[in-house]
């Protein structure tokens, strides 16, 4: 029997396992996914409301996935170490409310920065870029750990369905996409994917050999 065959309607379905989790290797922003020629890539994207992005990475999805679910497979099959991260999801209420003041004040912080770059007092020289997007990143790196343990904490109960059963990689493809990618916020703490070594062309194989060695999966317990 599947897990959540039901799972509660929360904003856009994504169309792909790891879109908006998984992130650039270089410029740390989330990868997004579409056809291209080899078929279903996931890729750092260019888009203007970003200027952040580098649009240097693109990888298969068959090969990503396959990566993160053996990882995420072996994690929830070690119970002793999948328990123990469910025992930190269960913060109290005053840990809560902390978490929630830090992230606000980040968020105000985020403000601050902005004016020092963009539109700084009369006679304040500005924010240099390089400054500025670095020191955003910290905010912002400071902000998904929080937001990540504020959300676990509410939203833990599908670690706690997948911890009842023992997994294989074909039945954990086999569950819906929504319950996949719950799960894979509760127990993977980052993604990376860098980019393919710029070399020459490998002897009897036509466009790009796969390097796993590009993939990076941070467990979180």
């Amino acid at each position: 029997m599947k897990l959540l065959d039901n799972p509660p309607k929360r904003g856009p379905r994504e169309s792909r396992e790891l879109t908006n989790i998984a992130r650039c290797g270089v410029c740390g922003q989330p990868l997004g996914a579409q056809i291209d020629r080899a078929g279903p890539v996931y890729l750092c994207k260019k888009r203007p409301s970003v200027p952040g992005v580098c649009g240097g990475v693109v990888i298969l999805v068959s090969n990503l996935d396959a990566k993160v679910n053996a990882e995420v497979v072996d994690f929830l099959n070690d119970k002793q170490r999948a328990n123990a991260l469910l025992d930190q999801h269960r913060l109290q209420t005053p840990e809560m409310a902390s978490i929630d003041a830090r992230y606000a004040e980040l968020e105000d912080n985020k403000l601050a920065l902005e004016r020092a770059a963009f539109n700084p007092p009369q006679g304040v020289p500005r924010l240099p870029t390089e400054r500025y997007w670095e020191l955003r990143g910290e905010i912002e790196a400071e902000q998904e750990q929080l937001q990540r343990r504020r959300v676990v904490n509410r939203d833990a109960q599908p670690l706690r369905e997948a911890l009842r059963r023992e997994w294989t990689i074909e039945e954990w493809e086999a569950q819906v996409m929504e319950f996949r990618r719950s799960v894979i916020g509760l127990v993977v703490e980052r993604i990376e994917v860098s980019p393919t070594p710029r070399r020459g062309a490998t002897k009897g194989h036509h466009g790009a050999v796969h390097n796993p060695d590009r993939i990076k999966v941070k467990l979180a317990g």
